[in-house]
């Protein structure tokens, strides 16, 4: 899983870190297996994950908390465009509303942004700190 993070990072977020060096490796810092081991045993995240049968390999990865916000959702890259996302998002938001949870919130990178949009998702800040590779915040009603 960390592998998957560190090349859907490293691959498909070019336009939030440039290929700079030192903003991609803050980046990846914490996509390690020890990290993904803590995240996966969080007692209250929500964690889901898309997997191809044959040949059997993960596509992707999703993890919301128990707040509403959606913190991962990433692809492999060749798995980009392939609804993986979609899927992933979908079941959070599943897990939100079944717990009672009446928004989602994330914060996207300039990578995702149209992506967010077209899943229903409203741009609600954008964070003033050009560092910051998170550029905007968004939200989604959950109610039916």
């Amino acid at each position: 899983m960390a592998a998957l993070l560190r090349r859907s990072i490293s691959e498909l977020c070019t336009a939030d870190h440039g290929n700079d060096a030192l903003r991609l490796e803050s980046w990846l810092r914490n996509k390690t297996e020890e990290t993904v081991l803590h995240w996966i045993d969080g007692p209250r995240h929500i964690l889901v994950a898309r997997a191809c049968k044959s040949p059997r390999r993960l596509l992707g990865v999703g993890m919301g908390m128990p707040t509403g916000e959606v913190v991962l959702n990433y692809v492999l890259p060749e798995a980009r465009f392939c609804g993986v996302s979609k899927a992933l998002m979908n079941a959070i938001e599943t897990r939100f509303a079944e717990q009672g949870i009446a928004k989602a919130r994330l914060r996207s990178t300039c990578t995702a942004e149209r992506f967010y949009r077209s899943i229903g998702y409203v741009l609600i800040d954008r964070p003033r700190d050009p560092g910051d590779r998170a550029s905007a915040v968004f939200e989604k009603d959950l109610a039916p």
